[in-house]
């Protein structure tokens, strides 16, 4: 008994050892991503990204309410003036019948109207402190063209923006 107790406790105090110093680790892996456009880019005025989706509210008797975001423009550079414009006309359509219901889309305080032309905003007025802390915040507005009724219905539409730096000198 005497020996077995001689190698036991030795043999215990080993694996209380070696259980200690056996540390279990794990390693993650995390992708991170971002989407760069080194030159220009438009977010909420707090420098969010915009949403991707918004509901316009209806008011019976009245129509769809207009809807305004406060945005940013952000630029790299110093000196250019920034164009802004729709891919196509603004619109929501009927998911039933196809009904077209014509949107009004305005940018900045002044509200000038977005069509598929590009509408220029000149650097001054954008950027009257330099572009470190984006543009004046600018109010960006979506309302029904025609305010009017509109049958029940579901009705959906994408506005695309399309912001650039202009290439001739300001």
């Amino acid at each position: 008994m005497k020996n077995l107790q001689k190698f036991a406790t030795p043999l215990l105090a080993s694996l209380a050892v070696a259980f200690t110093f056996n540390a279990q680790a794990v390693q993650r892996d995390i992708t991170i991503t971002a989407d760069v456009d080194a030159s220009i880019d438009i977010t909420h005025a707090d420098g969010t990204a915009l949403p991707g989706t918004i509901k316009l509210q209806y008011i019976p008797g009245r129509g769809l309410a207009p809807t305004t975001i406060s945005t940013k423009i952000w630029s790299n550079s110093a000196t250019s003036n920034v164009n802004v414009s729709l891919l196509n006309a603004a619109q929501m359509r009927n998911a039933v019948t196809g009904t077209a219901v014509p949107l009004t889309v305005s940018l900045g305080a002044d509200e000038k109207a977005l069509t598929t032309t590009a509408t220029s905003f000149t650097y001054a007025s954008l950027f009257p402190n330099g572009v470190a802390n984006g543009s004046n915040i600018l109010p960006l507005k979506f309302a029904q063209t025609t305010q009017g009724i509109l049958a029940t219905g579901s009705y959906s539409g994408v506005v695309n923006l399309l912001i650039t730096q202009a290439t001739t000198a300001p």
